[in-house]
């Protein structure tokens, strides 16, 4: 096998990205603080490279899932705000007051926790309650809200900043009642905080979708997540933003997935491809190998399936995804190389291998896509005129 530096990456286009930033906050109600989710990994893309690259486009806030990623995103040099939508766990306290961030709340033994650790660290934590209207998912119903709001309210070392919610099906329908019912809930909430005389700074439930459908959603603040790196959350919001005003924003997708092919076999008339003998060559064939495989992300459901680009021509995987590479056939591609590129996701010409594209293939959605590429062994290659090459995975010697 040739031994090259890079066996695989991704490039995250800062060109793209930062179209995508421009174009959400022209449609943005200008009062609203511009969130960006960059939880998993930033979808897969990279998460304190797309922070920052993010923050230089003029996003106000960045929003995570764990309490990891709010200390690895400090641990990089980032000393914007950053949301915790998920409620972190008692025994996390002193680490969320030492992080800065602001926390989703649903719970009075959690607020008790955090405000202890608080006041020992002469701070205060900035909390947003979470609302149940419908997800059932995280969140306060109506019966624990006001008990949750006055613990809040009372105990040393909290502050309430806001009420929020999340929907539940915005992105599976165009037929939105019940999102607008989850609206009217949240509405509801903040009437009945308020009316205690409470404080409520911010309300927010956008999402990507919400963003995009209904600007009087946008509130004080909207959390965008996978339109931000160029990606309509379903084909239903699109046809609903459609249906509604006539035009759609143009979104840019991010992230290119590359790879190079370690090696070229021919493969004779009669041979089995791969594990399970799945696929058998009727015909003389030239295959790939591209040294990456379900491990790294790409998906064992691609077997026999999916297709990469090669010199801008589509070459079909064959045989089974294996743990750490898989097979495309050549057989049509003239001149090819050990070392040759390889897009596994993105553009090579005229032709293209989308997230969407990807999602269809799964029997899934573009989310997983692209939130599963595999980057426990990756780091920050180099910086490239128009991208940032986010991904580098080094082949062994092996």
């Amino acid at each position: 096998m040739v031994d090259y530096a890079l066996k695989s990456w991704c490039e995250i286009s800062q060109v793209a990205l930062r179209a995508n930033v421009r174009a959400l906050r022209l449609g943005l109600n200008p009062k609203a603080t511009f969130g960006v989710v960059v939880k998993s990994n930033a979808y897969g893309h990279g998460m304190v490279l797309c922070a920052k690259a993010f923050l230089n486009a003029g996003v106000d806030w960045l929003i995570v899932n764990s309490l990891d990623e709010v200390e690895e995103l400090r641990q990089g040099g980032v000393d914007a705000p950053i949301y915790l939508c998920v409620q972190p766990a008692p025994f996390e306290a002193e680490r969320v007051v030492e992080s800065g961030a602001r926390i989703a709340l649903c719970s009075v033994e959690v607020a008790t926790a955090i405000a202890a650790a608080a006041r020992r660290q002469r701070r205060v934590v900035r909390c947003h309650v979470k609302v149940e209207t419908g997800t059932n998912r995280q969140g306060v119903s109506d019966d624990e809200l006001i008990g949750l709001v006055h613990s809040v309210h009372r105990l040393d070392g909290l502050a309430l900043e806001g009420l929020t919610t999340h929907f539940a099906d915005i992105e599976d329908t165009t037929d939105h009642r019940f999102a607008k019912g989850q609206i009217e809930a949240l509405a509801a909430a903040v009437s009945a905080v308020r009316g205690l005389g409470i404080e409520v700074p911010m309300v927010h439930a956008a999402n990507s979708a919400a963003t995009l459908l209904w600007p009087e959603t946008h509130g004080d603040l909207v959390r965008v997540g996978i339109a931000a790196y160029g990606l309509w959350p379903s084909r239903e919001t699109y046809a609903a933003v459609l249906q509604r005003s006539g035009d759609a924003i143009e979104l840019c997708p991010v992230l290119s997935w590359k790879a190079r092919i370690a090696q070229i076999k021919e493969v004779p008339e009669g041979d089995y491809i791969g594990y399970g003998r799945t696929f058998r060559a009727t015909h003389a064939m030239r295959i790939g190998i591209v040294p990456l495989g379900y491990y790294e992300g790409y998906d064992r459901r691609l077997s026999n399936l999916g297709h990469v680009l090669v010199e801008g021509i589509r070459a079909p995987v064959r045989g089974r995804v294996c743990m750490n590479m898989f097979m495309i056939d050549l057989t049509h591609v003239e001149g090819v190389c050990p070392g040759q590129v390889v897009t596994l996701m993105g553009q090579d010409g005229s032709e293209a291998v989308s997230a969407e594209m990807w999602g269809d293939w799964l029997s899934s959605i573009h989310y997983e896509a692209i939130s599963r590429i595999h980057v426990n062994q990756v780091r920050l290659l180099r910086t490239q005129e128009g991208a940032l090459c986010a991904l580098e995975d080094l082949v062994s010697d092996e």
